[in-house]
């Protein structure tokens, strides 16, 4: 054969070669295809399939030292899972009786169009003996779990309206419940919990330290630097700190506010002259609490703004900037001593495992694009440890969190991503495409490298035990999967 056509085939199989791995590396990400399965074991198994229905909030799988809890959310009345008579109806709790007249708080503008027949039920089981989640309660409409570090104590948020006969305690939030004998009986806390924090319970996030210590954050007050009117000695950073497991809570004041105008961002980019408003006249905003120990905690406090490229490129600017208040302890009361500002620094995420090791997700940039990122908690800086991890990787591709599903355990890191992969416009006779492709990934490294798991579906994650370092899983979700089985995966 010829020298000319040994080296045309060997050019024609190396171009073939190339085009099957690159259809293979978008068709496995796409189906979501591979990765591994770490020390595979059974967590438990639900009777009803339903009663894993996941959401995009608030439901899952949480684990305490005293119980293993799995909440599910349905389209459809509690009725027609045909709940046993010990079943907790946490409806009746609060209004006396069964009312079909009182409708869950609802976000959004089509609250009013809610009709019966397509309320959503909160359905709350819990893990007995023989590995089976047993159905202990339901509530109507969306309800997120939280519980102290020990589990003696366990939060259900709800978007229950409370009666309109409880205006004693003048808050409108809507209900929290409490338990303390694992979900046998359910207390509701009349006087709200944070509730000058979030109106819509199930939107709080709380922060626990210890068995009793709990932080709430909200959205710091502004203070209008420009205005005539006499300027407050104290602001509200639009955090809260309660000593008793949220049963009483007082605010964080500090001299001034921890928001910036949005003159200050546009100081710092005077060549930007098309700055977007729709996040508000503070820009997009994230506040996030961190308590070391007894006498030490931070408050961050970061705003994004965006702006249009001054060269009318066609991808926008972030301008960031992250203002950092630290507090002390002193007679009980937190208090704010000093506060510094970060520029070109944006906190997405802040993740703490008992007191160890500080890890984030920060954008240094400008492009709104987060990287793993450590705390140095003496030096307080920051160093990248990573890019977010990509499924169509070592191929080109945009990178997000899925939902801000990222978790940290003793000694692993997990999160849950989602990239979008332009091919050559070539493939696509000269137009523009985009394929998205979600994964789960966790590194052992603390970010420094990352390995995808076999877990399909961005509603496959159930939760995460950080004690144990174990993600727990499911094959789908209810109603495209009849495996009631419930798994997980060791990563250490």
């Amino acid at each position: 054969m010829p020298r000319s056509k040994v080296f045309s085939t060997l050019f024609v199989a190396l171009l073939a070669g190339a085009a099957l791995w690159y259809i293979w590396m978008i068709v496995s990400a796409k189906l979501e295809l591979g990765g591994d399965s770490p020390d595979q074991q059974q967590v438990g198994a639900v009777k009803d399939t339903r009663l894993r229905a996941m959401g995009q909030y608030c439901t899952g799988v949480t684990v305490t030292p005293q119980g293993t809890w799995l909440v599910a959310r349905l389209e459809r009345e509690a009725k027609e899972l045909e709940p046993s008579a010990d079943v907790v109806d946490l409806d009746a709790v609060v209004h006396g009786k069964s009312d079909e007249s009182e409708a869950p708080e609802q976000p959004g503008i089509f609250a009013s169009s809610l009709s019966h027949a397509d309320r959503e039920t909160t359905f709350i089981s819990r893990l007995d003996a023989q590995g089976q989640f047993q159905l202990v309660a339901h509530v109507s409409g969306s309800a997120c779990l939280v519980a102290n570090p020990d589990g003696s104590s366990v939060f259900l948020l709800t978007g229950l309206r409370r009666p309109e006969t409880a205006n004693a305690h003048q808050t409108r939030q809507t209900v929290v419940l409490r338990s303390d004998d694992q979900g046998q009986r359910w207390t509701w806390l009349t006087k709200g919990w944070f509730p000058e924090v979030e109106s819509l319970a199930w939107s709080l996030a709380p922060y626990f330290h210890g068995l009793n210590e709990v932080w709430a954050v909200g959205t710091p007050d502004a203070v209008d630097e420009y205005g005539d009117e006499e300027k407050p000695s104290a602001v509200s950073t639009g955090v809260f700190y309660s000593a008793d497991r949220g049963a009483n809570s007082s605010p964080i004041m500090a001299r001034e506010s921890l928001l910036v105008s949005a003159e200050y961002a546009h100081g710092k980019r005077p060549d930007i002259t098309d700055w977007s408003t729709n996040a508000g006249t503070h820009g997009e905003t994230r506040t996030h609490v961190l308590q070391l120990d007894t006498q030490t905690a931070f408050i961050w406090v970061s705003q994004r703004f965006w702006g249009g490229h001054p060269d009318g490129a066609s991808h926008n600017i972030a301008v960031n900037v992250t203002t950092r208040a630290r507090l002390q302890a002193k007679a009980g009361q937190w208090q704010v001593i000093d506060v510094q500002r970060d520029d070109n620094l944006f906190v997405s995420k802040l993740l703490q495992y008992d007191a160890g090791r500080v890890v984030g997700l920060i954008d240094l940039g400008d492009r709104g694009q987060d990287v793993v990122a450590e705390l140095d908690t003496a030096a307080l800086s920051w160093k990248p440890l990573s890019d977010l991890p990509s499924v169509f990787a070592p191929l080109a591709s945009d990178t997000q969190v899925r939902g801000g599903n990222f978790w940290m355990g003793q000694n692993t890191l997990l999160i849950n991503t989602t990239s979008n992969h332009q091919p050559p416009r070539w493939l696509y006779f000269g137009s523009n495409a985009n394929i998205s492709a979600d994964a789960v990934f966790y590194s052992n490294d603390w970010g420094r490298s990352w390995q995808r798991l076999s877990i399909t579906g961005y509603l496959g994650i159930l939760g995460f035990q950080p004690a144990q370092d174990r993600v727990i899983w499911a094959h789908g979700n209810w109603y495209d999967n009849n495996d009631g089985r419930i798994h997980s995966y060791g990563l250490r």
